[in-house]
């Protein structure tokens, strides 16, 4: 989008000092070239290349203050080198947190490099220094298309990474061979369900990550019938954003769970794909994402960091986003209702407060009022693991949706025969007689309000089982229960017996009626049940199963 163009510019000049003052300059350091990042005191060999391409387009762009500057290419050639002398034999890179040898540390380094790259090559005539750190961008894209050609990965996403950067250095380095490689990945089929939702259900990283793959491919080798997939998850997203504009993660199965993130990553994915698809509810969404940026109001932690260097290349390298100022269509992201029913999640919003039914997960239901948010668990002493509760579905009934789950467990018999008593120091069940079966179900109906929602729990099966229900709250609020009010502490928690309490963050405030916690005080250390969450506050409602319970949240 053209009026994008000039911001984005200018955000990423704003952060080229001090990314330069953490260079390593020093030559006897093993680091010398590299980044070292704070929290680990090494460079990652694949982020340090990526930071070479990134300098590389700042140099080339003619709306940058660093355009031309000779320090800013000399510093990306000694980012290459850094690199170049990581990069193994084989054409791979270590992720030296945790990866080695890894072909996708490649991938996701040629995501920065290629462009940079065929930015060069565009906008330069090359001598000198620029000719020598292009030749680094290729000897690092020929290295790693082997590493890449030859490599493998290991989580779901990779795949798609992979994928699109064989598929960039196929059409750079003019190599055929790649292509087979490419089909591999592309035969396994595109894990994204009629939902939207890709496998690893992670909206605060890797949807991202998916997206751009997936664009990539459609671009670099003309297959527009990977769009559909993308256009379905950036629809799905839009109904992924909490209140305060952070992304729902409660459903992630990847690092992201319950993390507190924006949704700024998303500008590629939504700029790309509203030019591709010509949505202008998308255009909108990137507009919206550039926006929200410059200052982000809500921004309570380090996350906001306004650095967008990575599309200046797209913008450099395709004229039309560049020239281009898009039609965008506002729309209502404060009220709907979504059942995704093959990804069994519920999203409910209506203005300032959002629900979340959810099934497969320990948190089966989050509301969030404002920035203030409550999710809830609950187990028994079932067991040991088989009391958590864990959704096993979500269907919808009148007025709300329901949660189920079912298990039975029991004991077994002895066999009388010594032969295969005992596998790998358990009890081997092989041939034995299950006796004294018990059976424990667990039924949660949520029905939403405008305000907040009213929530029914009832459970059955075997009797004078100790449960528990837990409401977890951000610490740092106030408790307040009529009879008693204090500040609530990281790590600490309540057993409320009856009756009603606030919960009050800022301006936020979350109301709870319908406390039970008379018979028994076995919550925070129940077997069986999740650990306290350590950085929150939580409030424990507790009884004996069966049991039948109703509960009203209110934002507010």
């Amino acid at each position: 989008m053209k009026s994008h163009y000039p911001l984005l510019v200018a955000s990423a000049d704003s952060g080229v000092a001090s990314l330069l003052r953490r260079q390593c300059l020093d030559p006897e350091s093993r680091e010398f070239g590299g980044f070292p990042e704070p929290r680990k005191g090494f460079s990652e060999p694949a982020h340090v290349v990526g930071v070479a391409a990134n300098l590389a387009v700042l140099y080339c762009c003619d709306r940058s203050s660093y355009h031309r500057d000779p320090e800013l290419l000399r510093r990306a050639v000694l980012a290459c080198d850094f690199t170049l002398r990581a990069m193994h034999d084989d054409g791979t890179l270590d992720l030296i947190e945790t990866n080695f040898h890894d072909a996708t540390s490649v991938g996701f380094a040629i995501w920065n490099v290629s462009p940079a790259y065929r930015v060069m090559r565009r906008y330069l005539q090359p001598t000198g220094d620029e000719l020598v750190l292009l030749e680094r961008f290729v000897e690092f894209m020929r290295r790693g298309a082997d590493g890449m050609k030859n490599g493998g990965f290991h989580t779901p996403n990779h795949r798609w990474v992979m994928a699109s950067a064989l598929a960039m250095l196929s059409n750079d380095l003019g190599r055929p061979d790649l292509l087979a490689e490419i089909d591999l990945y592309l035969g396994e089929g595109i894990d994204c369900n009629a939902d939207g939702e890709y496998s690893e259900r992670s909206a605060g990283i890797y949807n991202v990550v998916n997206n751009k793959g997936l664009l990539t491919i459609a671009a670099e080798l003309d297959r527009p019938e990977l769009l559909p997939h993308v256009e379905r998850n950036l629809t799905m997203m839009l109904t992924y954003l909490e209140p305060d504009d952070t992304v729902l993660t409660i459903n992630s199965r990847r690092q992201d769970f319950g993390k507190e993130l924006y949704p700024f990553a998303y500008y590629e994915n939504y700029l790309i794909a509203a030019h591709a698809l010509g949505n202008p509810r998308f255009a909108y969404v990137a507009d919206e994402l550039l926006r929200m940026t410059n200052p982000y109001p809500n921004d309570r932690s380090s996350l906001n960091r306004l650095r967008f260097p990575k599309p200046i290349a797209l913008y450099m390298l395709d004229d039309r986003i560049r020239e281009t100022e898009l039609t965008i269509e506002p729309f209502d992201r404060e009220h709907y209702e979504r059942f995704y029913r093959e990804s069994s999640i519920v999203r409910y919003r209506s203005g300032g407060v959002s629900l979340t039914v959810v099934a497969g997960n320990d948190v089966f239901l989050k509301l969030q009022s404002g920035r203030l948010s409550i999710s809830f668990r609950f187990a028994a002493s079932f067991f040991g693991s088989l009391g958590r509760f864990v959704p096993e579905s979500v269907e919808r009934i009148d007025r709300g949706y329901r949660l189920l789950y079912h298990r039975d467990w029991g004991y077994v018999r002895p066999t009388g025969r010594p032969e295969g008593a005992i596998r790998e120091g358990r009890i081997n069940p092989d041939g034995r007689t299950v006796t004294h079966l018990q059976p424990w179900d667990v039924v949660v109906d949520v029905f939403p309000t405008p305000d907040g929602a009213d929530l029914r729990l009832s459970s059955s099966g075997v009797a004078n089982l100790p449960c528990r229900l837990e409401l977890i709250f951000p610490s740092g609020g106030y408790f307040d229960s009529g009879q008693a009010q204090f500040k609530a502490i990281a790590g600490q928690h309540v057993l409320v017996k009856h009756g009603a309490f606030d919960y009050a963050l800022d301006d936020d405030i979350i109301r709870v009626e319908g406390a039970f916690g008379g018979t028994t005080t076995y919550h925070h250390d129940l077997r069986g049940g999740l650990p306290q969450e350590s950085d929150a506050f939580t409030v424990y409602f507790t009884d004996f199963s069966p049991t039948e319970r109703q509960i009203s949240i209110r934002g507010r």
